[in-house]
């Protein structure tokens, strides 16, 4: 068994998959496996990796696909369940992973377990370097761009509200994938349902090491924007959004207590139903709640925005 797998869920990846796929193989720590499930693309995806696979010596694994899911969160749940390694990777088909970024995940991730109790579930994540469609950089820092503070992703508070690490960016040990499958259809994200869960049992690091180039383009699943005040000003007419977007995230912390609650410590419980409380409750008392609880964004931009839309 390799030490590591790592789970690429793949889409219509045909123009960009070939540069990850070379960067994977550059890799300066080669014991992975690397998984991967095309989710019925309509190019020529499959095509290409199955190309591809010869080059990594029997280390790729092409699952078929069956009925789409439709969602990346649906096909990263399928890898999951596949998965057997000692840690965790995700990969998204349309980033470039710099030549360390296996060796500095794994090593986050053992330097953790070192410290921490055995079987410990541990969730790691670190900055990335946004790029556009030709890989020339918009920003040099992902926290910068997005006004992240990655502390915040160190908070149980926090992390109900938004999600301050990328998937792709991230590892997790095999104690928090026993824990992470099968990953709920209500939540956002397997990987912000991962960060949930290891906020919960375990431990979450981060390294400000950026060891990925993250493509910015309209195909992202996750659709990046930067964060400003004059962005969310023009967007205070759609309190709609704001208020599903809130409504989703109750909605993922729901799936948190119905799966774990009564293996929860009780301060954990009370937070995440502090939270899940703010969707029935008035006007006034929404907000009272929300900063009571200090369910808040890093930045003062989408402060604003939830304060007014929620």
């Amino acid at each position: 068994m390799r030490t590591c797998d790592i789970l690429l869920a793949a889409y219509n990846g045909e123009r960009f998959g070939p540069a990850l796929l070379e960067s994977l193989l550059s890799q300066t720590f080669q014991d992975f496996q690397l998984i991967v499930r095309d989710d019925g693309s309509n190019d020529g995806t499959l095509q290409m990796l199955q190309d591809y696979a010869p080059r990594f010596g029997g280390r790729m694994k092409i699952l078929t696909c069956g009925s789409p899911t439709g969602s990346a969160k649906g096909n990263f749940s399928i890898l999951i369940n596949q998965s057997e390694s000692e840690y965790i990777m995700f990969a998204d088909i349309d980033d470039v992973w710099l030549p360390t970024k296996v060796d500095d995940t794994i090593r986050l991730l053992r330097e953790a377990e070192a410290e921490c109790e055995e079987d410990t579930p541990i969730y790691v994540f670190t900055d990335v370097t946004p790029v556009n469609t030709d890989l020339v950089p918009v920003q040099d820092s992902y926290w910068k761009y997005k006004k992240i503070d990655p502390r915040a992703g160190q908070n149980l508070h926090q992390s109900l509200i938004c999600p301050v690490m990328l998937g792709c960016a991230s590892g997790m040990n095999r104690a928090l994938a026993r824990l992470v499958a099968p990953v709920p259809a209500t939540v956002t994200g397997h990987d912000w349902w991962a960060l949930l869960i290891a906020l919960a049992f375990g431990e979450v690091r981060y390294s400000d090491k950026r060891n990925l180039l993250y493509r910015l383009h309209g195909g992202n699943a996750s659709k990046p924007k930067r964060v400003s005040l004059v962005s969310y000003a023009l967007a205070l007419n759609q309190f709609g959004l704001i208020r599903h977007g809130l409504n989703r995230r109750i909605e993922q912390a729901q799936a948190v207590l119905d799966r774990f609650e009564s293996q929860m410590s009780p301060d954990k419980v009370q937070i995440i139903k502090n939270f899940v409380a703010i969707k029935n409750q008035g006007f006034l008392m929404r907000r009272y709640s929300w900063i009571r609880g200090g369910y808040f964004y890093s930045d003062v931009p989408r402060n604003i925005a939830m304060l007014l839309g929620m």
